[in-house]
């Protein structure tokens, strides 16, 4: 079962700050926001709506600044590993340019000085810095932990790195043999369906500050492979590289620091307190002093960015008291753009903040993608004083199955993706990198169409369905696609109660360019806020079935209509009941009767007495008996559980199919487990392979056995 999800996504980020302890003691070497306050509001633009979650609208995918960003989360099944678990990053194609992003600093008043005449980082969050730097310092024997403190409403939260007893920052590993490139893509493949699955025994895991010390070394492995792959795209050697990591246990990068500590300082909501620090933890923290470790063991790439940024401070804040020091927003300005690091964490903080993805990329050797998962859809209303999210898709299908004892195989057999960003765009993506994974996640791309189901998209496309599963999941991680049950016309859609009609305006001249020759899209949701039907009631002509398809996975997409589910239970009449009860009393009277005649005749050879017995007694009285109508034990009532029915729920079951041919009770026998109220109707095709008309053919000739709803039991 995956981790429980936020129904709105807040990183609740203030500053990112960068502590590094050196023979000069501790140090805060650098912050992000420059003058960072604990009451920062989001930015403007991060108020949470499902379109901008999945970047599914026009204006998202043309704002998205560097198409870069995309290409990192969609080409790289080689760096999901298991080692990574839920946190898989992605490889970076490129780096992009530092100054695009550098954020404007509002029109005031250049600061150099503070009031005291030292230079404006020496107070930060209203703390002195040296006093921060020591606060969120911790000795060796609390280092390579959970790093968590609370100062009035802000937490410090972080993960921090001690350099070793022998003056290494990586104890050196043994060299493990390479397999073949088949062996070894299989091995990641699989490895990534843990990306998900492993989310669980994580949780557990960081319940206990130390971190196991086998589990350090898979997820250094992961980072390495991770590193590896991209300078194996940027054009390096790749046997190289895994070289000098074989070389890391033994070298003494870092110069004279012995710890550096990624502070990441947080306000979360005081009831989500719990739930929002150890998600950042996991999904960012962890993850990225964890890829700084490993390129500061590589080549002492933290303690060289930490010198940088030392040197750009003092020049621009120089001792001599007549020299003028330099505004203190231009220093941030040149310290971005020079140092890889520093730019790296103000990524972070602003694409986090926004919740989005943040693709980096540390010493031009490891890409790196981090996030917080988002919610993609609800099957729940938001009461009153829940949080509202127009636009959120709402659905009653659960991609990862209704049961829990059937897992993911459901994810592969009977459903689909729907794309939330356009499969052009997706595909020009992974065209910018070719590797055996990129060609088969394209082919998966191509293949893959909303009225296709996973199991139909194998076979038609040669796909292995485990293959599937790794790639959906990808997509799905990285907020590409979400799952979905296979769109069909012969389903029932209607407005989604959930819709986000406030940006209906933005999204009709993009449907309009998009669908000229068809109805307007104010039409169409006129037509599904109508009395429900199937969808093809609105088609005019098998000719326009793909083009209402297309559109019907557009209003998905946007999350303006979604598909109306039918449940239903067994209804078990007086009259089944009754029938079931004189058949019983039937029976136990020809039981008695049998048991009665060898009594007698028992009794004749021994004694002549016409006395009754009391076999004769019961047996009058079993005919006799008669039901009153109001008696409450033949009220009508509704098998729960048909699955697992009792005794006399069986008998009931079985009397309803008295006088059936024998394939309509064939398959009256079938679709009995999927009617407890907990499985869609349009679903039971797809799972016992039979065809919609037979299923409905079955349930019309018990149509007065049956409850239908069209309301999932849990809104």
């Amino acid at each position: 079962m995956n981790p429980p999800r936020t129904p709105t996504p807040n990183a609740c980020l203030i500053a990112i700050l960068l502590i590094t302890r050196d023979s000069s003691g501790d140090k805060l070497t650098f912050h992000y926001p420059p003058k960072p306050t604990v009451d920062t509001p989001l930015p403007p633009n991060s108020t949470y709506t499902a379109s901008s979650a999945s970047s599914s609208a026009a204006s998202d995918v043309a704002s998205s600044g560097d198409e870069d960003d995309d290409r990192q989360s969609l080409t790289t099944l080689h760096d999901l590993t298991a080692v990574e678990r839920s946190e898989s990053g992605s490889r970076i194609g490129r780096r992009r340019s530092r100054k695009a992003v550098v954020p404007e600093e509002p029109a005031e008043e250049e600061e150099t000085t503070k009031d005291d005449g030292g230079p404006p980082w020496e107070t930060v969050l209203g703390f002195k810095a040296d006093f921060l730097a020591g606060l969120l310092a911790p000795k060796a024997g609390m280092c390579k932990r959970k790093f968590e403190l609370t100062v009035d409403d802000v937490v410090f939260l972080g993960f921090p790195l001690h350099v070793r007893p022998d003056g290494t920052w990586r104890k050196k590993k043994k060299r493990r043999g390479r397999g073949t490139e088949e062996e070894e893509l299989k091995e990641r493949m699989e490895e990534a369906v843990v990306v998900d699955r492993g989310s669980d025994v994580e949780e557990e895991e960081e319940k206990e500050e130390d971190v196991g010390k086998e589990e350090e070394a898979e997820e250094e492995e992961g980072v390495e492979a991770t590193a590896a792959t991209a300078a194996g795209a940027n054009g390096g050697d790749v046997a190289d590289e895994e070289k000098d990591g074989d070389d890391e246990g033994s070298s003494t990068h870092g110069g004279g620091m012995s710890m550096f500590h990624v502070v990441f300082v947080l306000n979360p909501p005081e009831m989500e307190y719990h739930f929002r620090t150890k998600q950042i933890f996991n999904e960012v923290v962890k993850r990225f002093a964890r890829a700084l470790k490993y390129e500061q063991a590589k080549d002492g790439y933290v303690w060289r960015e930490a010198v940088k940024i030392n040197r750009l401070r003092d020049k621009a804040f120089p001792l001599t008291p007549s020299t003028a020091g330099m505004p203190f927003s231009e220093l941030w300005r040149q310290i971005l753009e020079q140092s890889g690091l520093a730019y790296a964490i103000s990524r972070i903080f602003t694409d986090i903040s926004q919740n989005k993805i943040a693709h980096i990329f540390l010493n031009n050797a490891l890409g790196l993608s981090l996030q917080i998962p988002i919610t993609t859809e609800t099957s729940v209303l938001p009461c009153i004083t829940d949080p509202q999210i127009p636009g959120l898709p709402l659905t009653t299908a659960d991609s990862f199955g209704d049961d829990d004892n059937e897992g993911d195989n459901l994810l592969v057999r009977h459903f689909t993706l729907l794309f939330l960003v356009d499969v052009d765009s997706i595909l020009k993506d992974i065209a910018a990198e070719s590797s055996d994974s990129s060609n088969s996640l394209a082919h998966f791309v191509k293949s893959c169409k909303p009225s296709m189901s996973f199991l139909q998209i194998s076979n038609s496309s040669g796909i292995p369905l485990h293959n599937i599963q790794v790639m959906a999941r990808h997509l799905i991680h990285w907020r590409k696609a979400r799952a979905i049950p296979p769109i069909h016309h012969r389903d029932i859609y209607i407005v989604s109660p959930n819709a986000d009609m406030k940006h209906l305006h933005t999204l009709i001249p993009v449907y309009a360019k998009l669908f000229p020759t068809l109805p307007t899209l104010p039409k169409i949701l006129s037509l599904l806020s109508q009395k429900p039907k199937q969808f093809a009631a609105f088609i005019p002509s098998r000719d326009h079935r793909s083009a209402y398809c297309d559109i019907l996975a557009w209003l998905l997409r946007h999350g303006l209509v979604t598909q109306l589910r039918n449940f239903a239970w067994i209804r078990v009449t007086r009259d089944i009941k009754l029938r079931v009860f004189r058949e019983q009393q039937q029976q136990q009277t020809a039981l008695l009767s049998r048991s009665l005649s060898l009594s007698r005749s028992i009794s004749r050879s021994r004694s002549p007495s016409p006395e009754p017995s009391r076999a004769d007694i019961v047996a009058s009285a079993a005919f006799a008996y008669e039901p009153h109508p109001e008696d409450p034990a033949f009220e009508e009532s509704i098998v729960l559980a048909p699955h697992q029915a009792s005794a006399v729920e069986s008998a009931w079951l079985e009397m309803m199919t008295r006088g059936q041919p024998p394939d309509v009770r064939a398959l009256w026998d079938r679709l009995l487990k999927y009617l407890n109220g907990q499985h869609a109707i349009e679903k039971i095709a797809v799972r016992e392979g039979i065809s919609r008309r037979d299923v409905r053919r079955v349930l019309g000739v018990f149509d007065e056995y049956i409850i239908y709803v069209s309301i999932d039991p849990q809104l």
